[in-house]
């Protein structure tokens, strides 16, 4: 039985859009090992019968949890630790949500599949796939998963294009034209035979367009200088679809020419850090 668990944040997502039954899926973005949410079971408080105060959506998912289960449970006192800034697009709060129910379904010996994880997490709202490493089509509103991709070694430079912003997920409305639906269908089907293939190019340039819808969605500043860099170094370029986050996606032999370049083009705005992030597909 866990006495914590961490479940990190996806950074961004490699692909959101609508397919032609008007449901709404994304490719999740890679999955961060800088960024984390931490449900730990609060011993001190489980001694001192002290009442432990978890943020509103947390609290929610645990509620949920209690009342899926048809009877009543001791649910565990649980503390809450996250270093995953909010309103960026790096999945804080499915990362929060999901850390506490998976901690309470393994406390409680609950018996919940990962699937059934994710579909009372999206009773929430709609969630990111961040319980696993791999790279998942997903349906973020159903929590269910349509298959998982195996994508060669990449490397992503990140960083917040708009420091002074936070979005609101939830309230978020994104509204597709007719188009859209096969504009995606089509752009799917190219990444994963892309992904079949190992084929940087075309991986690259499912990402970018990907960005570049986006930015009639939801439009990040100096979003042309960035799309110039990644056509320039042939690298593809990922955004959080709701959130502030930008980056490079690059093979891994790319990351000493590209890491100045990005981080000279950011400060000449704003001072922000850069990040960066290693993949490897588990899966391989």
């Amino acid at each position: 039985m866990a006495s914590s668990i961490k479940i990190f944040a996806r950074i961004g997502e490699l692909m959101q859009g609508i397919l032609p039954d008007r449901s709404p899926f994304l490719v999740s973005g890679l999955p961060s090992r800088l960024f984390f949410s931490e449900a730990t079971i609060d011993v001190d408080a489980i001694v001192s019968a002290r009442r432990t105060f978890l943020p509103p959506k947390a609290q929610l998912a645990l509620d949920l949890f209690a009342r899926r289960n048809y009877r009543p449970i001791a649910l565990p006192p649980i503390r809450l630790r996250s270093n995953i800034p909010p309103g960026k697009g790096l999945s804080s709060s499915s990362a929060d949500i999901l850390s506490v129910i998976y901690l309470a379904n393994d406390f409680c010996e609950a018996g919940m599949t990962e699937e059934e994880i994710y579909s009372l997490a999206t009773r929430v709202e709609p969630t990111d796939p961040c319980l696993s490493d791999e790279i998942v089509v997903f349906r973020q509103h159903t929590g269910a998963s349509e298959g998982t991709l195996r994508l060669p070694p990449l490397t992503m430079l990140y960083f917040d294009a708009a420091p002074d912003r936070h979005v609101d997920t939830v309230s978020l409305r994104r509204h597709y034209d007719r188009k859209a639906s096969g504009f995606f269908q089509s752009l799917l089907h190219r990444f994963l035979q892309a992904a079949e293939h190992s084929n940087y190019p075309a991986l690259f340039d499912c990402i970018t367009h990907s960005a570049l819808y986006n930015q009639t969605v939801m439009p990040l500043p100096r979003f042309e200088e960035y799309h110039r860099l990644a056509i320039q170094m042939q690298a593809g370029l990922m955004i959080a679809h709701s959130g502030t986050i930008i980056g490079l996606l690059m093979r891994p032999e790319q990351t000493a020419e590209l890491f100045p370049m990005i981080e000279t083009m950011a400060n000449r705005y704003t001072r922000t850090e850069i990040y960066k992030e290693q993949y490897f597909s588990p899966v391989l």
